[in-house]
């Protein structure tokens, strides 16, 4: 399995970056990720690891993830080491006219459990249709300047 979805946010790429990379933010505008917490020590960079809750297809599950590549502020890639599925997701940042164009990538397979519940193209769908809508979620927060640590507090 393989998707591709790009958005255009009219956002400088360093706060594009920042705030799509951020574990703790994330939980605000991604819709399937209930929690993160980073369980390495130290800053962010290769390496790290970090343990989320995931809600997808009405089941909760645990995952277990490590930046495979942190190079701020055009790339951040991290493979699923344990969880729902064996994947690797890249978030790619690029400058375009006066916004950054966030794209993210996903490439991987999703467990049996998953496609003894239903076939694979559904879970495909799904998949692709929740990145769509938390890129967009992402994209309108950003652009009408939402508090994101007020977000946090609510």
């Amino acid at each position: 399995m393989r998707m591709e979805h790009s958005v255009v946010i009219e956002r400088p790429i360093d706060e594009v970056f920042e705030l799509a990379t951020c574990l703790r933010r994330c939980v605000i505008w991604r819709s399937a990720l209930l929690a993160s917490t980073k369980t390495s020590e130290g800053p962010i960079g290769v390496g790290t690891t970090f343990d989320q809750e995931v809600r997808m297809l009405g089941k909760t599950r645990r995952n277990t993830a490590v930046v495979t590549e942190y190079a701020p502020p055009r790339r951040f890639v991290y493979r699923h080491v344990n969880g729902l599925s064996d994947y690797q997701a890249r978030f790619l940042f690029e400058p375009e006219g006066d916004g950054t164009r966030f794209t993210v990538e996903l490439e991987g397979e999703p467990t049996s459990l998953w496609l003894k519940v239903m076939p694979e193209s559904l879970v495909v769908r799904q998949i692709r249709d929740t990145i769509t809508a938390e890129m967009d979620t992402l994209k309108a927060m950003m652009e009408s300047e939402v508090d994101m640590e007020a977000a946090l507090a609510a």
